[in-house]
């Protein structure tokens, strides 16, 4: 049995001017740094970690998929009061559990200019899950974020506004003349006439995608840990965005998947994944095994933007690009999919209830041609047969090395949850009611949980 060790950091919270593209913008640093800290504990580990606002305004830390008591789960006005400016606040709980998670600040849109940052809980070695070759392995936490120039308070006014704005800059507003262009002039008609939105696969147009607040940078253990040629490394990967969704893909071949959200699971290869936001990923990859550098591409879902780590020194081979959407091709099946009433038809409805990438139609590499605005063009024949299967990772595929089944229960309480809103507007509730107007939702303890939700939304 080993002690319970109390591990300890001290979190100063100030303003910071940053400049990631090209326009002097207000910043909130947390000891100096954006992303904030990567924090390190073992599992059994007591957690005080001390929050010293220096800000004008009150602040907060989330501790996201971490289980702890509901007294120190960072949320102003429901399970504390908010750290006034110029006081400190210590946050104290046991860590119980272990794996890659992450923190950021839940006042305001604070977390949008630079309060996030990852939270990494280390095995102890003589614990039964411990995986030699998985969780010996040298590890480094990375961060992915966005950054507009745009104040976060005018970003959510313009959301609600359904501006186009975003998706001028985007080049996606999916105009009649580009529609002629597409050869689809009867698709956009038929759109209109069904009263439907343009496709729309991101909110937000991003100038700077960040990777523990760069965009390029040459891979480097945080702790200085020596790697050497061919080895494996594990990178231990969470999504603080606000808004993007990232593909991720690796100029060295395959990425084996090894965790989600702070779950072990059974080691699968793919060749990219997706990672959601607020999501976690642990996977394990091999450095070059000659002078070269792999490029590790980090691609927003609307294939506007993206950063890189480069690993290894030397000659630079390149990912794969992702070129630009088919966004008529998806309007074409959005179209196919929905009534006048804009209710889903059959056709609809099937392929809701299907585990498909509902987006697949509109990826180029897969169904066709296209330009990389980024990477220059893209060979037609090339993306089609000639081109290897890219397996792709989808839930279905995650699988725990932990028996999941939940206990017997005398009760099994059911909760159905319809999933409401209006896209354009940006206005979202559950049931029909936006936030400020629902209460808690009470279980008692020991009961099984069956939640279903019904995404109802579709414009």
């Amino acid at each position: 049995m080993v002690a319970q060790k109390l591990v300890r950091y001290d979190l100063y919270v100030r303003d910071t001017i940053v400049n990631f593209a090209g326009v002097d913008k207000r910043a909130i640093a947390v000891n100096g740094q954006i992303p904030m800290p990567t924090l390190f504990f073992h599992e059994g580990d007591t957690a005080e970690i001390e929050v010293h606002n220096l800000l004008n305004e009150p602040t907060s830390l989330h501790w996201h998929g971490l289980f702890l008591p509901n007294k120190e789960d960072g949320v102003p006005y429901l399970t504390q009061l908010p750290i006034e400016p110029n006081s400190s606040f210590t946050y104290r709980f046991p860590i119980i559990q272990n794996g890659t998670h992450w923190y950021h600040s839940h006042s305001g849109l604070q977390e949008q200019i630079g309060m996030y940052g990852n939270f990494v809980i280390l095995k102890n070695d003589f614990d039964p899950s411990y995986r030699q070759g998985i969780d010996d392995l040298p590890s480094t936490p990375i961060v992915l974020s966005e950054w507009t120039n745009y104040r976060p308070e005018n970003v959510h006014r313009m959301l609600h506004n359904a501006t186009d704005w975003f998706a001028i800059k985007k080049n996606a507003t999916q105009s009649y003349s580009e529609a002629i262009r597409a050869g689809h002039f009867n698709t956009k008609v038929t759109n209109e006439w069904k009263r439907m939105l343009a496709m729309d696969v991101s909110d937000i147009y991003y100038d700077k995608i960040l990777i523990n607040g760069k965009n390029v940078q040459n891979f480097e253990f945080i702790d200085g840990t020596s790697v050497k040629p061919g080895d494996k490394v594990r990178l231990r990967i969470s999504n603080g965005g606000a808004s993007s969704y990232f593909w991720l893909s690796y100029a060295g071949g395959k990425i084996t998947v090894v965790a989600n959200d702070g779950n072990d699971i059974e080691p699968v290869e793919v060749d990219r994944l997706i990672i959601a936001v607020s999501e976690t990923y642990d996977i394990v990859i091999t450095l070059p095994t000659y002078q070269a550098a792999f490029e590790f591409l980090i691609t927003t879902e609307d294939r506007t933007n993206s950063a890189s780590i480069f690993l290894g020194s030397g000659l630079k081979k390149l990912a794969s690009p992702l070129p630009k959407l088919k966004y008529f091709e998806g309007m074409k099946m959005m179209n196919d999919m929905m009534r006048m009433n804009g209710e889903l038809n059959d056709m609809g409805m099937s392929m809701s209830l299907n585990r498909m990438d509902m987006n697949t139609v509109m990826y180029p590499e897969v169904t066709g041609s296209s330009v990389s605005e980024n990477h220059g063009s893209i060979n037609e024949s090339h993306l089609d047969e000639n081109l290897p299967e890219v397996l792709t990772l989808n839930y279905s595929m995650l699988k725990s090395t932990e028996n999941t089944v939940l206990p017997n229960a005398n009760d099994v309480k059911v909760i159905r949850l319809e999933l409401s809103g209006n896209m354009n507007r940006y206005v979202w509730s559950l049931d029909n009611k936006v936030l400020s107007e629902t209460d808690k939702i009470l279980v008692n303890e020991g009961e099984n949980l069956r939640l279903i939700l019904y995404n109802g939304v579709i414009a």
